[in-house]
């Protein structure tokens, strides 16, 4: 053999051990970035279901009011699923969960709200799980409707 021809074998091994243990790595930072900004998507999307949950349930609590002959709003949430279908503010069966307790952690669904009543039908509070701060919102910043100035409780029923 002569040494031009060493060099060239030299030269079609393939890539050093070096060469694939860089591109190896490489790959998996891209991968570590694309998991986190899809778990923060993710998250996000949760939190816009929840918050289009709530709105609608605050919605309804108002159309409750407006329809009824007393004018006040619910005072269990179990008065807006269990309502006639002909009415306005009837909640469908299984799109929105009533959660009667605040969470310590994430609920199942994104579509469960802590409903509360304030003033006995004065108003209504709703409140939902945020999944971007990974905790429950406060009754400060739930959605809400009526008179909310006075004591408001979560209504477990």
């Amino acid at each position: 053999m002569t040494l031009s021809k060493l060099k060239s074998m030299k030269k079609d091994r393939g890539f050093t051990i070096v060469e694939l243990l860089i591109v190896i790595v490489v790959i998996a930072i891209l991968a570590a970035i694309v998991i986190v900004a899809y778990n923060g998507v993710q998250n996000r999307a949760r939190l816009s279901s929840a918050q289009g949950a709530a709105q609608t349930i605050v919605k309804k609590a108002s159309a409750y009011a407006a329809e009824g002959t007393s004018g006040l709003y619910p005072t269990t949430f179990g008065t807006l699923t269990s309502a006639a279908s002909s009415t306005s503010y009837a909640v469908p069966s299984g799109t929105v969960t009533q959660l009667t307790t605040v969470p310590s952690s994430a609920p199942s669904s994104p579509n469960s709200i802590m409903f509360y009543t304030c003033g006995s039908g004065a108003g209504v509070k709703v409140g939902y799980w945020d999944f971007v701060a990974n905790a429950a919102v406060s009754t400060a910043t739930t959605f809400t409707a009526g008179d909310v100035s006075g004591t408001c409780s979560l209504a477990t029923t």
